[in-house]
């Protein structure tokens, strides 16, 4: 999975899908956005607010776009300042560092969550955020 740009379109898509399938907010009460047509609110054949179903629909989205947390309106994705990506490998990683030497990585963990690889990250000014597996940024927000 990689993710870098979040367009505001898609970040509204994601906030509000998990908002309504996870927090329980009223997807009645969900703001429209220009440009994206969604029905958050779905109704039965008699006009009524089915919540049943709008959590169901707003679930399959959440699954659909794989969001294992919270996105925000605005982040460092909407902003193009971030990434998410999920990193592994097996034996020693050789990746080359910020000053043109090659870095050999034999720690674990082998995925993003290894000490090394963040160091490596860091010296091109990309750092991880470890409370959110695949996301890296400028800034580490």
């Amino acid at each position: 999975m990689s993710e870098q740009l979040r367009p505001p379109e898609r970040a509204y898509l994601m906030h509000w899908a998990w908002r309504i399938a996870r927090e329980h907010c009223d997807a009645q009460q969900v703001p429209a956005m220009a440009g994206v047509d969604t029905q958050w609110a779905h109704t039965r054949t008699d006009g009524s607010y089915d919540e049943t179903a709008s959590r169901t629909g707003a679930r399959a989205m959440v699954a659909a776009y794989g969001i294992v947390y919270r996105p925000a309106l605005t982040s460092r994705h909407t902003e193009g300042r971030a990434i998410d990506m999920d990193i592994s490998w097996k034996g020693t990683l050789v990746i080359a560092g910020a000053h043109g030497q090659d870095v050999s990585i034999s720690s674990t963990p082998r995925d993003g969550g290894n000490a090394e690889l963040q160091a490596v990250g860091a010296g091109y000014g990309v750092h991880k955020l470890a409370s959110d597996p695949p996301h890296w940024s400028d800034d580490g927000h």
